[in-house]
């Protein structure tokens, strides 16, 4: 590793296995030593539907490599990938554009009864388990990964441990967190540099709201109810884009960082031909947004408010806690006791009352009582009929 790489660790292994969940954990446990340290979950920089599966990585790549800089900006020293890759091929379609990372590649494995308790665990898609153990057995026989880990019958942050002592002491001698320069746009495209001309604003639809309101749940739901229908749609969940630890002083709640990811990664969607973007997030003020669309040019922002009573708000935190909903890595109120959770809803309440009050958003959207398809079909309504597109 040069004195200008940076140490990115990438897991990998089969649906199901732990990639997001170790390396999160991973990231905690550098961050709480005072390593600023970032996490990308492959799978959030990459959601644009319909898509040719050959070109997945591809826009993967382009997405992380377009992120690079602004982590470098705000002092990274080290980077945790989490993401299913199978060839070294594919593995070089991200190396080629980050000359500046020093990459680890790391296998996950589980044995196949394992494997099937973790995927039905996560209460997704329990159809394609067996799916999943296919493409474990396919995996047993690859040559892309630097060192394969058996994390079988480990606690989370056991495994933890174990993949940073297996890879030697990952991450090693770390780089300065300093400022470091944008590097050239040839090598690392930004916001600008792969736009698609439009003749047209690009519709982006953004729901924000409380705490547990379920910006994300409705915002993915818009996203597939769109893509379903033929459309090429990207989503972007913000909390996701910006996972750097120790936050920076000047940037707490890291809107700036997840501000121009969120350019970067729609740079690269838009690029990928998409018509439409969801995004869901915080967007506690107008300034906020504004910071946001700023960066994000050509576009026709539509800002939905979803809103919720206190005892919905109570209800959905208290199921988020117990693993219910998406799993999303990073997820702080799964897993919480109760007393926890309760000041976590009572503080959503408060939030709730906030945004009524400042009457935030294009539209407000009640979802006290109503299913998440009914939710996504109002909000799609009420949104001009969003996205609304034409030939």
């Amino acid at each position: 590793m040069t004195n200008d790489s940076l140490p990115l660790l990438w897991l990998s292994g089969p649906t199901g296995v732990g990639k997001s969940t170790v390396g999160w954990e991973v990231f905690a446990q550098l961050s709480r030593t005072g390593v600023t340290t970032a996490f990308v979950d492959a799978d959030q920089i990459s959601l644009c539907y319909p898509m040719p599966e050959d070109l997945t990585h591809r826009l993967r790549a382009r997405n992380l490599a377009a992120m690079w800089p602004h982590f470098r900006q705000e002092g990274v020293q080290c980077l945790i990938l989490a993401g299913f890759v199978d060839t070294p091929e594919e593995v070089r379609e991200y190396t080629a554009l980050l000359p500046g990372a020093a990459f680890t590649v790391c296998r996950l494995r589980v044995d196949s009864a394992e494997l099937k308790e973790r995927f039905l665990m996560r209460g997704w898609r329990p159809h394609l388990v067996q799916e999943a153990v296919i493409e474990a057995e396919a995996l047993e026989r690859s040559n892309y990964a630097d060192v394969c880990v058996d994390t079988g019958g480990l606690g989370v942050s056991e495994a933890a441990r174990l993949v940073c002592e297996r890879v030697g002491g990952w991450p090693g001698t770390l780089p300065a967190a300093t400022f470091h320069s944008v590097v050239d746009q040839q090598d690392h495209p930004t916001s600008q540099a792969d736009a698609v001309p439009a003749s047209a604003p690009v519709p982006v639809l953004w729901l924000s709201g409380a705490t547990a309101v379920g910006k994300s749940t409705v915002g993915y739901e818009i996203f597939t109810q769109v893509y379903r229908t033929g459309v090429r749609a990207a989503y972007v969940d913000v909390q996701q884009i910006g996972a750097l630890r120790p936050a920076a002083d000047d940037d707490v709640v890291g809107h700036r960082l997840k501000a121009r990811n969120l350019a970067a990664i729609w740079a690269g969607h838009r690029a990928a031909g998409a018509r439409c973007l969801v995004v869901s997030g915080e967007a506690d003020s107008d300034d906020t947004l504004r910071g946001y669309a700023e960066l994000l040019p050509d576009v026709a922002l539509t800002v939905c408010r979803l809103h919720a009573g206190p005892a919905t708000l109570a209800e959905r935190v208290a199921r988020r806690g117990r693993g219910g909903g998406p799993a999303t890595p990073g997820d702080e109120l799964r897993g919480l006791g109760s007393d926890a959770l309760h000041r976590i809803a009572e503080r959503a309440a408060h939030e709730a009352k906030a945004l009524d009050s400042a009457a935030a958003g294009d539209l407000r959207v009640d979802t006290d009582g109503r299913s998440v398809h009914e939710i996504a079909a109002d909000v799609r309504a009420r949104g001009g009929n969003w996205p609304n597109l034409f030939p």
